[in-house]
């Protein structure tokens, strides 16, 4: 398996980013100046990126890369020696392997990724998962019962609990090196999703805003006349609205049109002033219709409830399965040949990961999360090792669509082309099952064409 990353550009790329990004909470980032050297990117018709018509990112909840591919072949995965002490029973905790569908992994607020991250130690995960509250607020009891084991952040998952994310990863490209973009939880981590930053917002002792006054992409989109939808899934919130609370799940139901921390385009006054814009915030039963009609927009987000999200209590085999319906209703419909898919989960969610994140500014970057890239034209069973973040996702629609970056993340963020490879022939669809068990791993190669 060839590492194609390239260590002196990821050096430049990382001393790039790391100048100037201090933000006053919801101020807006000015776009790079007129006078600054534009970006160097390749041109989308001599790298092939033109090839791609429908970019499709599908966002889940609170895993960890080592929580899910710690032990996955040829990755960055979970060194051999690794253990820390138990502050509650003073025993020693390895990572070891969880066949439970449900765990209950950690607080993942600012504070938590501080002191899990620890300056790079990552030493910080089984502290924290103590300091983890019920919904009512009060302390956690905890227990050696599954679901409700605070150890359980230590725990990792492979390809008998989702052998369908391990069969994505061999059949397509699997990141190692995708770090959530801020070291933070949800809402923050959504807003640089769209705007390649959180105009200073982390949660940590601050008010949540109720509006914001910085660009994000749709906005961009739009005015180049680029097709865009945001799709949310029916059902509760995939979290309560406390990121210290583990264990429980929201009582609040969501919906396109409301404004929440995974879906927080109706707090920007461009979409939520403009009955037209408002309109591309719709259910995922209609990404299912759009799918199968051959009507996908040109770049789409898929968010879950609560039920599907991966997000403790949230079964592992029940976001799975979800994820996999969402990639087949691409792959049986007309518009696969010319279709990206990208998955990954929004923060670590209190699990276990090894690699210290790079600091690149006041922010972040965060924990690492996995990453995953589906695509006719994706490469097989490949490990990218670049270091990406959800800049990343901006940056390769901004290349494709001629849309000038929002920040110095989006405008300095690596694009995610190594993932691809535009000289073969389109791939035809691997359908894997959308039960609970997923299909067996693994899965035979594909004979590609050229």
């Amino acid at each position: 398996m060839i590492n194609r990353s390239n260590s002196v550009l990821m050096a430049v790329v990382l001393i790039l980013m790391s100048i100037g990004l201090s933000l006053p909470a919801c101020s807006p980032q000015a776009p790079p100046s007129s006078s600054s050297p534009a970006p160097t990117s390749i041109p989308t018709t001599a790298s092939g990126l033109n090839k791609i018509e429908h970019f499709v990112f599908i966002m889940q909840e609170n895993r960890s890369f080592d929580s899910y591919f710690g032990t996955y072949p040829g990755a960055n995965g979970i060194p051999q020696g690794i253990s820390f002490t138990d502050p509650h029973d003073g025993t020693t905790v390895a990572p070891y392997h969880d066949t439970n569908d449900v765990n209950l992994g950690g607080p993942h607020g600012w504070d938590n990724a501080q002191a899990d991250i620890n300056n790079g130690k990552m030493d910080g995960f089984l502290n924290q998962a103590y300091k983890g509250l019920n919904a009512n607020g009060t302390a956690l009891n905890p227990s050696n019962t599954p679901g409700h084991n605070p150890k359980d952040v230590m725990s990792y998952h492979d390809y008998h609990e989702i052998p369908n994310y391990w069969n994505y990863a061999r059949l397509y490209v699997l990141q190692d090196a995708m770090f959530e973009s801020v070291a933070s939880y949800s809402l923050p981590a959504h807003l640089y999703m769209l705007a390649a930053q959180s105009g200073g917002y982390t949660g940590y002792k601050q008010t949540q805003p109720s509006t914001y006054n910085f660009p994000e992409i749709t906005e961009l989109l739009t005015s180049g006349q680029i097709d865009w939808k945001y799709y949310v899934t029916s059902g509760k919130l995939p979290d309560t609205e406390d990121e210290h609370v583990v264990g429980s799940q929201s009582a609040e139901e969501q919906n396109p049109d409301k404004y929440t921390f995974w879906n927080p385009l109706p707090a920007f006054p461009a979409v939520q002033n403009d009955p037209a814009q408002r309109s591309r915030l719709q259910g995922t039963s209609q990404f299912y219709k759009d799918a199968a009609a051959g009507k996908l927009p040109q770049v789409s987000w898929v968010i879950p409830s609560s039920a599907v999200s991966e997000h403790p209590p949230a079964g592992v085999e029940e976001g799975m399965a979800y994820v996999t319906g969402l990639v087949n209703a691409i792959m049986k419909g007309p518009d696969w040949n010319s279709t990206a898919i990208f998955i990954s989960w929004d923060d670590w969610g209190g699990f276990y990961d090894h690699v210290s994140p790079p600091k690149i500014d006041q922010y972040g970057l965060g924990i690492r999360v996995p990453g995953l890239v589906i695509s006719p034209y994706a490469r097989e069973n490949y490990i990218d090792h670049n270091t990406y973040s959800f800049e990343s996702w901006l940056k390769i629609v901004e290349e494709r669509f001629d849309v000038h970056p929002m920040t110095a993340r989006d405008t300095n963020a690596l694009d995610m082309l190594d993932a691809f490879d535009f000289t073969q022939q389109p791939r035809a669809p691997v359908i894997l099952s959308a039960a609970r068990g997923g299909s067996a791993y693994p899965l035979p190669l594909q004979a590609l064409r050229y």
